[in-house]
């Protein structure tokens, strides 16, 4: 029966999947029996006999219930001729009981047969044969049963081929239905793109009929204001006639505040030129300077801080590397007592440069510039004296001086030219390292006077010729300055001859 209620629910639940082994349970047969619903829901195709091709059909199912019950029996059949044999064999057999062929049926008084066979023995075989008896009639009934069954499930395979052909019908309305549906959904695309198309040109059509509209309203204004202009130009007209004659009155009192002015421009002229003269004087009382280094602000002189690898250094005493480097400062004489700059070579490279700049020195004639330098060591470098313009764009090479110098202070002296000086320019101390420790480098008491040096030891110092351009282009202003004036002269005799 448990059989049965599984074919009964695989045909309404779609089975796919169907075991074919019998498993025994308290003397009953029973089937594993798989769902699946994959592929249950797709439409199903006309003159199929079955629902996909991996799933179970009906005719199998019976086939293989067939096969089960033709099992059942045939091991029944041989459990019972094997119990008959071992009963043949284990008992003597008796004229007149049974014969070797001949089966056991219905109830059997063992005694009878098999007289001295003890009764427990007899009662085994007794229920053994009752047993099987029972079993017989079990599986006449079942027989039945599943006669019944067959039936049903042919009806019930009627009713599910009816269901499949209904179920494809059904389908077949469904996909014209969604034909139907999907040509509709196009046609509805083409009238909602018909109607922006439309409702785009209406859009167009509104657009050109506000800008008429606007452009005729701009036309009326226009109309409007040129009726008015034309009396606006007429009250005009009046009006510049009007200030013609005030502006006349007027010109004549801008030609005697002119002559006013122009003698004032002479005048202040005048007074410029003076105070031109008194700040140069101020400039070179200012150039007659002397530093010792003996202050923090060391005289204005600054640090290069981007071309250069390394700064200048002001001390006092000996430099910290023995056999290089003054031992005092050529201000003081006296060991502690004075300050100087210099650079240390000490953890230095090859090529290294410290560079410093002194403050801008100005002058209307030539300067003497003047300053000691010490260079004592095995491995001392170069000293570099360059000369640079106030506008900073020409630097010239003036003074050089290479290895060791001896344990001295040493004094140079540069002559400045007047252009140069006049110009205005800032030195521009280079000291350039060895890689060695013995190379020390230090400068003291520079020195700036008016005139030229008096000493045959003097290095004179080039002028480029771009010095001067910040001066000529003073000259160049002032003599266009003349120029307009002589034409402002002319313009005045020439209204004063007419």
């Amino acid at each position: 029966m448990e059989f049965w209620i599984r074919v009964v629910f695989v045909l309404t639940q779609c089975i796919v999947v169907l075991s074919n082994q019998c498993v025994l349970r308290d003397g009953e047969c029973s089937y594993n029996v798989y769902l699946s619903n994959n592929n249950c829901d797709r439409p199903l195709q006309k003159g199929d006999a079955n629902i996909q091709k991996d799933s179970y059909t009906v005719a199998g199912m019976q086939r293989d219930f067939n096969v089960v019950k033709v099992n059942h029996e045939d091991r029944i059949r041989e459990l019972e001729a094997s119990i008959q044999k071992l009963l043949r064999s284990s008992i003597p057999a008796r004229d007149g009981v049974f014969s070797s062929g001949q089966a056991l049926e219905g109830p059997v008084n063992m005694e009878n047969f098999f007289p001295g066979v003890q009764t427990a023995e007899g009662g085994l075989l007794s229920s053994l044969h009752n047993h099987f008896t029972n079993l017989r009639n079990e599986i006449e009934a079942k027989a039945n049963k599943v006669t019944d069954m067959e039936i049903r499930l042919n009806d019930t395979t009627v009713a599910l081929q009816q269901a499949h052909d209904e179920l494809f019908k059904n389908s077949q309305k469904v996909i014209a239905a969604e034909n139907q549906v999907r040509d509709m959904v196009q046609e509805r695309y083409v009238l909602k793109n018909q109607i922006k198309f439309k409702s785009e040109q209406l859009a167009q059509a509104m657009e050109k009929v506000n800008y008429t509209d606007a452009r005729v309203l701009q036309l009326e204004n226009q109309l409007y204001v040129l009726v008015r202009s034309e009396s606006n130009l007429k009250e005009e007209l009046g009006l510049y006639q009007w200030k013609l004659n005030n502006s006349l009155k007027a010109f004549k009192n801008l030609k005697g505040n002119h002559t006013k002015l122009e003698r004032t421009l002479n005048k202040t002229q005048t007074e410029l030129e003076r105070a031109n003269l008194d700040l140069m004087e101020c400039i070179t009382a200012k150039t007659q300077s002397f530093c010792g280094f003996e202050n923090d602000d060391m005289c204005g002189f600054t640090q290069e801080t981007e071309k250069d690898q390394f700064d200048w250094t002001r001390s006092k005493g000996e430099t910290p590397s023995s056999n290089t480097g003054p031992s005092g400062d050529h201000t003081c004489r006296a060991k502690g007592a004075g300050h100087f700059l210099y650079v240390e070579a000490s953890g230095r490279g090859n090529n290294e440069r410290a560079v410093m700049y002194s403050p801008f020195y100005q002058s209307l004639d030539q300067l003497c510039l003047g300053f000691y330098y010490h260079m004592y060591g095995r491995q001392i470098g170069t000293l570099n004296v360059y000369t640079k313009t106030r506008s900073g764009d020409v630097i010239e090479a003036a003074w050089r001086a290479y290895g060791n110098q001896g344990n001295v202070w040493i004094q140079a002296l540069l002559d400045i030219p007047k252009k140069l000086a006049r110009a205005g320019f800032q030195l521009v101390f280079e000291a350039t390292m060895t890689g060695s420790y013995l190379g020390d480098i230090a400068i003291d008491d520079i020195s700036v006077s008016d005139g030229r040096c008096g000493s045959d030891s003097v290095t004179p110092v080039s002028v480029h010729s771009n010095v001067t351009l910040e001066r000529s282009a003073q000259l160049r202003r002032l003599q266009k300055f003349k120029k307009f004036r002589k034409m402002l002269r002319r313009r005045r005799n020439d209204n004063s001859d007419s």
